[in-house]
């Protein structure tokens, strides 16, 4: 069983051990190079990745987070389902923010998951395109000579670097929290958990639907605007009331534009310039619900007037 605490120091990759590793993978020269071709060959190959990284990276000790019990099929990885992703949070859910940012914690848990044969180091390499499955991705990569060589290398490498941690050097800080499947999981569910603190289970399954939206650009402006280090509400209280007046709108109208990422950064765009006039989070409650209710749906129709 996992074990829960709220202090003390985890278990992750030297921080800076790997963000050299990364680097090594993916500076300029080492496009198409056999660098790339090496990384890529051990992790078409579990037992072959659990070598590469155990001698090229060192663990900094702590408290080891118990991987998820099931195993997990290269789909659901990608894309776990709500009900894995809220057992993984509870278990998981003395991690603190400042800890849940870190490529270097993240690479380690997916390096812990492949290691517990819940996971295939391949996995990583799936994009969810036409060549989704990582084994054959890689074999295509590998196979491939020229300038398609460089290209399908150097984005390979790239994908698995994603998955297994985040990639900051190419995506910023977002990349954690959208990228890797096991961190876009547990960020995904401590937003719900905040968010509905206090409210009913079937207000939790709303709100879900809104983190959970099959459109990865949509949870990726959520984490621009709400919830990355940048965000650019000055609160929680004014993040929550939004995300709820989304979630009751598509309750409402699963169809509505809220639900697409253009009226999405409209709201976010419009809260944000009325919170550079004045403090929101002063606003009484009753007052700031009614006003990002009317940002929500001012956004929509203006949404709707320009589809037409």
């Amino acid at each position: 069983m996992a074990m829960k605490t709220s202090h003390g120091a985890y278990a992750e990759f030297n921080h800076s051990g790997y963000a050299k590793l990364r680097g090594s993978l993916i500076r300029k020269s080492a496009k198409g190079s056999e660098v790339q071709r090496d990384f890529l060959r051990a992790v078409s190959h579990t037992s072959s990745f659990l070598e590469y990284i155990g001698e090229a990276l060192e663990s900094q000790d702590g408290i080891e987070l118990e991987p998820l019990a099931e195993k997990m099929s290269e789909s659901e990885f990608a894309n776990p389902p709500s009900d894995t992703e809220q057992r993984l949070y509870d278990s998981w859910q003395g991690l603190t923010p400042r800890i849940a940012c870190r490529p270097s914690f993240w690479a380690r848990i997916t390096y812990r998951h492949i290691e517990a044969g819940r996971i295939e180091s391949s996995y990583l390499a799936a994009n969810g395109g036409g060549t989704s499955a990582g084994a054959q991705r890689i074999d295509v990569a590998l196979a491939a000579n020229g300038d398609d060589a460089t290209r399908l290398l150097d984005t390979c490498v790239r994908t698995v670097l994603r998955r297994l941690g985040g990639l900051p050097e190419a995506r910023g800080n977002r990349s954690v929290y959208v990228n890797c499947p096991l961190a876009r999981a547990w960020w995904r569910e401590k937003l719900v958990s905040e968010v509905t603190e206090g409210e009913s289970d079937d207000f939790k399954f709303d709100v879900r639907a809104v983190v959970h939206s099959e459109s990865q650009q949509y949870w990726e402006d959520l984490v621009t605007f709400v919830v990355s280090r940048n965000s650019v509400f000055g609160s929680t209280e004014v993040r929550n009331l939004l995300i709820r007046g989304l979630a009751r709108v598509l309750r409402e109208d699963p169809d509505s534009p809220v639900g697409t990422p253009d009226v999405l950064k409209r709201v976010c765009r419009s809260v944000s310039s009325i919170q550079a006039s004045f403090e929101l989070s002063i606003v009484p409650e009753p007052d700031l619900e009614a006003m990002l209710r009317d940002v929500v749906q001012s956004a929509a129709q203006q949404q709707e007037e320009t589809a037409t």
